[in-house]
């Protein structure tokens, strides 16, 4: 075998320019799939985004608004596991352009909902077709990286989905300002059909010859079968609890200002950005944080990015009914960091204990309980608001249910052991 550094490797009869070039070339391939992303996020966070617009003219209470994460997230349940399947099998181009053209085309017709059924219809339908986007760019970033690097790109690549956040928080009020909050959903449809064409034009994959992704690329070891379901199902149960807890957080934040601090909804949806852009800092930072001070630990980083979770959601639940806006935001822009962060360091870890030939279905799997999660979790937050007439109530219930998903992971989940740079021991 042919190194040229400690992270990739290549058979003697490869092409060396091609290969060295395609090498510089993954970033360009985790840029595209980022912006995959961010653009397939506008579908989904447009939900919370539009609801301060929608929800008087739909006369919709908080528990219908959290109904509608609720049929997105029942969808991408029901498609999750096949959806990676199809990903193993048809790969990254198809399986992504499919995800794009089916959320696009269910978020104009939510454009044209007269009621909640329609619009909750059209929104198990869009989560369908989101449900193809994250174990296709899942199998790409395992693809083009190897472990050294892989929470870091798996935290860019999850950084497009708060950035998609900021960008549906930006952009689709004033769409609404433009055309009414229909013609804010019918835009952000559009850009996510344009956008699946677009992708399946430059997309790529990694040269013949070309293994960028160590000893992920190897058969599973016998007797690995049951360690893998093992930990895939604790995995699954913690970060459902951590899903719920992020859910919550930016399904509820625009109403949470809007109703108890006299935001008006374009400022409230506005503010959600901060969330976002804490999502997207936290991804990044705790990518690198875990491949490079953790040395490739997951589970440690994933259990401190809890505890603090818990104490942020609690402290939104503490404070005050006059407390300044300079205490809140920083404190939601914080609870983003966390609550929003984690699924770079996540993600990594799912593909690290499923292996690269199966991280598609794997990833499907995680995703289906996690989603059962959130299907319960989102409307019992605008519940729990809705019966006691208190967010500090919901909030703290949410942080001693984010406690029991972290208890899980610290006691219950095995990490795979780390391997040896897969240049170490060649010539």
């Amino acid at each position: 075998m042919l190194s040229v550094s400690k992270h990739e490797s290549y058979p003697v009869g490869a092409n060396f320019v091609e290969i060295i070039s395609a090498a510089r070339f993954r970033w360009t391939m985790l840029a595209l799939i980022t912006l995959s992303h961010v653009i397939g996020a506008t579908g989904q966070y447009g939900i919370n985004t539009l609801a301060p617009f929608y929800q008087e003219d739909l006369q919709l209470s908080r528990a219908q608004i959290g109904f509608f994460f609720t049929a997105f997230y029942i969808g991408m349940a029901a498609l999750s596991y096949g959806a990676g399947w199809l990903a193993d099998r048809l790969g990254v181009r198809s399986t992504t352009l499919g995800g794009h053209l089916a959320l696009g085309l269910c978020t104009v017709a939510a454009a044209l909902a007269p009621s909640f059924g329609w619009a909750f219809g059209v929104f198990l339908f869009a989560g369908l077709g989101y449900s193809f986007l994250n174990p296709a760019s899942t199998k790409g970033v395992m693809e083009w990286f190897s472990r050294a690097e892989r929470a870091t790109a798996m935290g860019i690549k999850q950084t497009g989905v708060p950035a998609g956040g900021v960008l549906t928080a930006v952009l689709a009020p004033s769409l609404v300002l433009l055309a009414g909050w229909r013609g804010s959903f019918a835009g952000l449809g559009l850009i996510n059909i344009l956008f699946g064409f677009i992708f399946w034009f430059l997309w790529r994959e990694p040269p013949a010859g070309a293994t960028f992704s160590d000893a992920a690329t190897a058969p599973p070891p016998k007797g690995h079968s049951g360690l893998l379901v093992k930990s895939l199902l604790w995995l699954s149960f913690g970060t459902a609890l951590m899903l719920v807890g992020q859910m919550s957080l930016i399904t509820y934040v625009p109403l949470y200002l809007k109703e108890t601090r006299g935001i008006s909804p374009y400022w409230a949806s506005q503010a959600l950005a901060l969330t976002q852009l804490g999502g997207t800092v936290g991804r990044v930072g705790w990518g690198v944080l875990s491949d490079r001070l953790f040395h490739g630990a997951r589970k440690s980083v994933l259990v401190l990015i809890g505890i603090l979770s818990v104490a942020l959601t609690a402290s939104l639940g503490l404070l005050p009914s006059d407390t300044s806006l300079l205490v809140l935001l920083p404190l939601i822009f914080f609870a983003g960091v966390c609550m929003v962060g984690y699924q770079g360091v996540y993600y990594a870890l799912i593909g690290e204990i499923a292996g690269k030939a199966r991280t598609g279905a794997a990833l499907g799997l995680v995703i289906t309980v996690n989603s059962v999660g959130t299907i319960i979790g989102t409307p019992l937050f605008g519940y729990v608001v809705d019966v006691t007439g208190s967010y500090s109530t919901a909030w703290e219930a949410l942080a001693a249910a984010i406690l029991v998903g972290i208890g899980a992971l610290w006691f219950f989940l095995e990490e795979p052991k780390a391997e040896a740079p897969a240049g170490a021991a060649r010539t």
